[in-house]
């Protein structure tokens, strides 16, 4: 309950000082303006992602944490321990987040409960699909009467070239990633030279004060302001959940590139829109 409290704090507090900008700072330091929002929105958008990508971090540690086990539970039973003493050993090692799941099995099979029971015990609290499909293999060879230490090893030879794979991939597409954060930020330059050059020059003052374009529907340029953020955050959000997709094979992990391309794309374009002088 507390940690949805703080979540709660943190966007009421990212709101009030977005609202503060706009009803206060917008009419006496206008420049100051696009600091509030991306403070404010850092504030509102930042402790909740973090506690939802902390999740996905400990799914992925337990995930490399459970290839440690199986190896040194393959190891614990070579040596000629027994399923229950090789269990509560590795119990005694340090698989971070996946240890306190290690000590539950270990206890239940200590208890008497059947070292399958255990197992899918395990598998539905840790709930990784890659974990689950190694523990249905484990299980079904148990029940037949195949010899367990040489699953476990077969185990773990998978795990082992699934997170070869893994690794290769995420090496791969790191310069798609780095063309990626190009395109975007080339996205941004273009609306900017809109916003600052295109725009204005289309835009003439008729007798009624008033901006129109020469086909003479009336347009604000305000509103292409807008529209062009509107764009910025649409497409930094989308470009950064692709790009976690393509470096860590998960729409969560493209959270934090999300953040970080609004974030930037937004105080980038706001600034530029506002002092085109000085930065063209």
């Amino acid at each position: 309950m507390l940690k949805y409290f703080y979540e709660m704090l943190s966007i009421l507090v990212g709101v009030m000082i977005v609202l503060i900008g706009q009803v206060y700072i917008s009419a006496t330091i206008p420049f100051l303006i696009p600091i509030f929002n991306v403070v404010g929105g850092l504030i509102a958008v930042l402790p909740p992602s973090l506690i939802f990508y902390s999740k996905y971090r400990s799914r992925k540690e337990m995930e490399s944490q459970f290839l440690v086990f199986i190896k040194e539970l393959t190891d614990s039973i070579n040596t000629g321990m027994t399923l229950p003493v090789a269990l509560e050993y590795c119990a005694k090692r340090k698989y971070l987040s996946l240890s306190r799941h290690v000590n539950d099995m270990a206890s239940q099979v200590n208890w008497g409960i059947p070292f399958e029971t255990a197992l899918q015990t395990f598998a539905k609290r840790v709930n990784i699909p890659t974990v689950s499909r190694a523990v249905t293999t484990i299980i079904e060879t148990y029940k037949v009467g195949g010899k367990i230490s040489d699953t476990l090893n077969a185990v773990g030879q998978s795990l082992v070239a699934i997170d070869k794979i893994k690794k290769e991939r995420t090496a791969s597409v790191h310069a798609q990633i780095v063309t990626s954060y190009l395109i975007f930020f080339v996205f941004i330059f273009i609306l900017i030279v809109l916003q600052t050059f295109l725009i204005p020059a289309l835009v003439q003052p008729s007798q009624s004060g008033t901006s129109t374009f020469s086909g003479g529907t009336p347009m604000e340029t305000e509103a292409y302001s807008a529209s062009f953020i509107n764009f910025i955050i649409i497409q930094g959000f989308f470009a950064g959940l692709v790009t976690g997709k393509m470096a860590e094979g998960s729409v969560v992990a493209g959270i934090k590139h999300s953040i970080l391309l609004i974030a930037v794309g937004y105080t980038v374009f706001s600034f530029a829109s506002q002092f085109p002088i000085s930065i063209f």
